[in-house]
């Protein structure tokens, strides 16, 4: 990665990123297919001061805002505390002091890429306020340092679409690389966050459930879905990005930790979406819609759907977002 050296001085003081929400997966891509969206961001404020000696850093993070009760401020185990640790190691950054405050809006642990958001938006503030110049994929392999907070294992498909925005295809062997498609404008999203509580690790408790062995008939359905998406993306086609979602390994296993999954899907699908999926790991599920104005339909016959199951929830009518963005460095 980064590469140590005594020469990283800089005149800024404060740099301040926004990383938005995400999903991931689409159905069939899993671990591989990133959208970023703009339904909420994260924002970080990344304070620096200079100390006198060369010592270890004092790293103090300060969180507000949406599931921050929940979220640790010990770095060890905040996806923020691991990007800011790894890089400070990498460009011998131990004489300075950092304050890391980070505003959630994105709730953690819902599938809306939370984590994802926070690590990005600070590997970009760090590059930012010392003028590191990491490039592109370098940067996305420190943000997902942080995803072993939540996730246990660095994954790349909501750090790619938060950072990107768009739809981003994660090719990881033999090296890292990302592939970035423009979505169609008339994409339209529609997040659905059940009011529920999740589990500590959430991410690494829905990877467990997944399968060990998958059957080549399975396999070759979702590859042939996944190239369905790709080819619409690339096409601008949304019938065709909707025709490819629809997963037969995943789903099924994931489904049972989502409570009214199936009567929220066949709802949501009766009610105008072309298309339905878990976000993420989940609980948050995602319809995709051609159009805006069928959005705020889906949205209330979601929120009916959980009504009737006495499930609280929220819903977010979006679309692709354009990736992190500076909001200011002074």
């Amino acid at each position: 990665m980064g590469k140590s050296n005594n020469t990283n001085k800089t005149e800024y003081q404060e740099c301040v990123i926004s990383a938005p929400s995400s999903t991931a997966n689409l159905g069939p891509g899993y671990d591989v297919f990133g959208l970023g969206l703009d339904a909420l961001e994260d924002i970080v404020r990344l304070k620096i001061m200079e100390k006198p000696e060369d010592n270890l850093n004092n790293i103090k993070i300060k969180i507000k805002g949406e599931g921050s009760k929940s979220i640790p401020t010990d770095p060890d185990h905040n996806s923020s505390g691991k990007v800011a640790k790894r890089i400070i190691a990498d460009y011998n950054l131990h004489k300075y002091d950092f304050i890391i405050e980070i505003e959630k809006n994105i709730p953690p642990g819902y599938g809306m890429g939370s984590s994802a958001a926070s690590a990005v938006a600070t590997a970009v503030a760090f590059n930012n306020i010392f003028k590191l110049e990491i490039n592109d994929i370098e940067l996305l392999n420190y943000a997902a340092e942080g995803e072993i907070a939540s996730a246990g294992v660095k994954h790349y498909d909501n750090i790619a679409g938060s950072f990107f925005g768009d739809f981003v295809i994660v090719r990881r062997f033999p090296k890292i690389e990302f592939i970035k498609i423009k979505p169609p404008k008339d994409l339209t999203l529609v997040v659905c966050v059940p009011l529920i509580e999740v589990p500590k690790m959430k991410t690494e408790v829905a990877r467990k459930v997944l399968p060990k062995e998958v059957p080549l008939k399975k396999m070759v359905q979702n590859l042939s879905n996944a190239c369905t998406i790709v080819a619409g993306f690339f096409n601008n086609d949304i019938q065709m990005i909707c025709n490819g979602i629809d997963d037969c390994i995943i789903e099924p296993a994931r489904q049972k930790l989502i409570p009214g999954f199936e009567q929220l899907k066949e709802s949501s699908l009766q009610a105008g979406a072309l298309a339905f999926a878990i976000s993420g790991a989940g609980p948050s599920t995602i319809a995709f819609l051609n159009s805006k104005k069928k959005g705020s339909r889906v949205s209330n016959t979601m929120k009916e759907t959980y009504g009737k199951l006495n499930i609280g929830c929220k819903t977010f009518i979006c679309n692709p977002s354009n990736g992190a963005k500076t909001i200011s460095i002074k």
